[in-house]
């Protein structure tokens, strides 16, 4: 059994190995598909006898639920006062104080919270924490942190122009009058997320760094939150894991450093299921109610987030569905909390709710434009390629399951020029799935293959241009399961003494994670940042524009040549250079400039210098150049500061 394992294990080395070189493409499916095939066979082997149904607390009497009358009737309260903040909301004008209306939806999750147990579930997840264990998750935190943390105003060195444009909507929504943290935004986003990005920006300072410094810390809780999640459901091995998947994965390491809201999704969906696992499998029955009702408001936030994170409600649901087929009795033992956290959810997405009541349109809105039905994708490609909608829909496929083995993120969002995961984690990650699919009955591993496969198809089959990774962030947390499975497999499939398995196998499997951290961090920081790929050449110039402008202020107007290629209002220079008036100057015109001035051209339109020089002459020529000589930009400062 164990050399047939190793055999496989082999394998799926060789192919994955294959895979990553992107030249013997056959070659690596045949070595993918024998591992894969012999992994299949061993593990069943393994896992042989069909392993016992979970243990599931006994029936919780309704008097634990409702200690008293007067829960049930506080918790319509924070209800009904939830929905009465999205009528407020929605009758206000844009231009009033929201002040007033987020504090009272505030109150009514307060109060809601309030009529919960008082332990929610997280105490006895980290009460079970050996001596060790404690401070090596504080340490993996710190690290955590440092890694997304450390010159967030230099790395990744391109500010985004949807960083940019975020950003600046951010602070204009903390300004006085607060504005409405109840309605809809740019591409439809909803925007509390930028109001929280707003006020972090108030903490940590109005500039890249301080833009992005929300990300760092999302992320880096996104850190705990996978390991209390993949603890509960696997154990500490798999917790451990998944963690370090996560801390140091350059994927998500990237995505934390970026001032965009996609990061929340994996931590919307790890506290969702996190307390969701404690409702349904925790140890102690006192904590299910307040386990329920925080399952409930995790998942209602996602819905102010980025669209990926709504999903995370669907996948509650299709999961518990899912339960309700399979378990015994699970309605009657489950139904108040069931309740409970339908209550959470809809305090917390009601005011949500009402201004999409008012504008439906925005529901949707992005998803159509991206979905490859509803922006009419699917038809035009057929149209120009003459293949059949099953043959785009395969390709589509094909490209969204390799995007962790094969298939790089073809976007200027990422554009690593690699695949998703890294060469150790893609092979354990191959291993986990097999292992989670021949336990799929189980729940734990039924909601990882759940999970993953579900947000595969909505995320990226379904969308133009997958893998699109910035559309894909719920599914780290899914991939860090996958790769825990996998290491759990190994573990289970390669029968040892105690002592001799303690000694050799986990060393082993601690210097594999060891080196795969540090292949994440070197590809990152030392060949991906580099290259300066990310948003394009246009966030490139706008950046360095940007720096010079912020360390050179023009003395007046700005006079920018850039359209059709580059526009003053890109989100960089209007986040950057918020302070300092321009405008756009179209091809060959020359602006009636008033004196000082300052005009600055992009490469494409450098041609229009001299005429320019000869219409306001005893300027000063400033150039901005890559390392590698190239012209990013022209300025020109006239008269002579």
């Amino acid at each position: 059994m164990r050399k047939g394992f190793l055999a496989g294990l082999v394998l799926l080395l060789a192919g994955v190995y294959l895979l990553n070189l992107g030249v013997y493409v056959w070659d690596a499916g045949l070595c993918l598909g024998l591992g894969l095939l012999i992994l299949g066979v061993t593990l069943c082997r393994v896992f042989y006898p069909p392993a016992p149904k979970p243990v599931v607390p006994a029936p919780v009497p309704l008097a634990e639920w409702f200690a008293v009358r007067r829960k049930g009737v506080w918790r319509g309260v924070a209800l009904g006062l939830a929905l009465l903040v999205g009528v407020l909301a929605r009758r206000k004008a844009p231009e009033s104080d929201f002040t007033a209306v987020l504090g009272l939806w505030l109150l009514a999750l307060g109060i809601f919270a309030a009529t919960l147990p008082a332990r929610v579930g997280a105490p006895s997840t980290l009460a079970r924490l050996g001596r060790q264990e404690a401070p090596a998750l504080s340490l993996l935190l710190i690290a955590a942190l440092l890694v997304r943390g450390v010159a967030l105003g230099r790395v990744p060195a391109n500010f985004g122009g949807d960083e940019g444009t975020q950003a600046l909507l951010s602070l204009q929504l903390v300004e006085r009058p607060l504005g409405n943290p109840f309605a809809t935004s740019w591409y439809s986003v909803p925007t509390l997320s930028f109001l929280l990005y707003g006020a972090a920006m108030r903490l940590f300072g109005a500039g890249m760094a301080g833009a992005r410094a929300l990300s760092a810390l999302v992320g880096t809780l996104t850190v705990l939150t996978t390991f209390l999640l993949a603890r509960e459901m696997g154990g500490r091995r798999v917790g451990w894991v998944a963690a370090l998947v996560v801390a140091f994965s350059a994927y998500h390491l990237h995505f934390s450093r970026l001032a965009s809201n996609q990061i929340f999704d994996p931590l919307i969906a790890t506290l969702t299921f996190w307390q969701l696992w404690r409702a349904l499998y925790g140890s102690a029955e006192d904590e299910a109610p307040a386990a329920w009702g925080w399952a409930g408001l995790a998942a209602g936030l996602g819905w102010y987030t980025y669209f990926g994170a709504r999903w995370v409600t669907g996948m509650v649901g299709l999961f518990l569905v899912w339960r309700l087929l399979v378990e015994p009795r699970f309605w009657a033992r489950h139904r108040h909390g069931l309740a409970l956290l339908a209550l959470g959810w809809l305090t917390m997405t009601a005011p949500l709710a009402v201004w999409y009541a008012a504008h439906p349109g925005d529901l949707t809105a992005r998803a159509n434009s991206v979905s490859i039905f509803a922006s009419g994708w699917l038809t035009r490609e057929m149209a120009l390629t003459g293949r059949s909608s099953l043959a785009l829909l395969g390709q589509q496929f094909w490209k969204a399951a390799t995007a962790f083995h094969l298939t790089p993120d073809p976007t200027f969002w990422y554009y690593p020029q690699a695949p998703l995961l890294d060469f150790i984690s893609g092979t354990l990650l191959l291993v986990g799935m097999v292992a989670a699919l021949l336990r799929a009955r189980w729940p734990a591993r039924g909601l990882t293959l759940l999970w993953f496969w579900s947000t595969l198809v909505l995320a990226w089959v379904m969308t133009e241009n997958p893998p699109s990774s910035q559309r894909g962030l719920l599914l780290v947390p899914a991939v860090a399961l996958g790769v825990g499975w996998g290491v759990e497999a190994i573990f289970a499939a390669l029968p040892a003494p105690p002592r001799r398995k303690a000694a050799w196998l986990s060393r082993a499997m601690g210097l594999t994670l060891a080196i795969m951290a540090l292949a994440n961090l070197g590809f990152y920081f030392g060949v991906y940042t580099p290259r300066r790929t990310y948003g394009n050449p246009t966030a490139w110039v706008a950046t360095e524009v940007a720096h010079y402008g912020a360390a050179h202020p023009a003395a007046g107007m700005t006079y920018f040549f850039g359209a059709p290629f580059l526009y003053w209002d890109f989100g960089t220079l209007a986040f950057l250079l918020r302070d300092q008036p321009g405008m756009d100057v179209l091809p060959n015109e020359i602006p009636e400039a008033v004196a000082p001035a300052r005009f600055i051209l992009v490469p494409e339109r450098a041609g229009e210098f001299t005429a320019l020089q000869a219409r306001y002459p005893g300027g000063v020529v400033h150039e901005l150049r890559a390392p590698d000589q190239r012209l990013l930009a022209l300025i020109y400062d006239w008269p002579a500061p």
